[in-house]
């Protein structure tokens, strides 16, 4: 979520040791609540801890549950060619793609 934090930061009111601190509470009650739904802690192959939780929280604001989504990130990262991407949007994109046409 690091560019989450300049993201946050652009926000009126709120400065880079406040977009710094609510990114760290994120993180960690998006830990919590990856524990409580049953969400896999390990991240495939080209996934940072950021660039999943992007991905994770995306995937779960558009509907999808949490066995489709770690089902969606584990055949993804499975392409070695994809640990290359570095862009969540790509994942994004390519997670909906593949939950589609299963």
């Amino acid at each position: 979520m690091g560019g989450s934090t300049k993201f946050l930061a652009k926000t009126p009111g709120v400065g880079p040791k406040t977009a710094e601190r609510l990114s760290l509470e994120l993180r960690s009650t998006l830990s919590q609540w990856r524990e409580v739904v049953g969400l896999s802690t390990s991240f495939g192959v080209g996934l940072t801890p950021d660039l999943h939780a992007d991905i994770e929280m995306t995937l779960l604001a558009l509907g999808y549950t949490a066995s489709e989504v770690m089902q969606a990130l584990k055949a993804l990262s499975s392409d070695a060619n994809r640990a290359k991407t570095a862009s969540s949007e790509e994942w994004i994109r390519d997670a909906i793609a593949y939950l589609t046409e299963s």
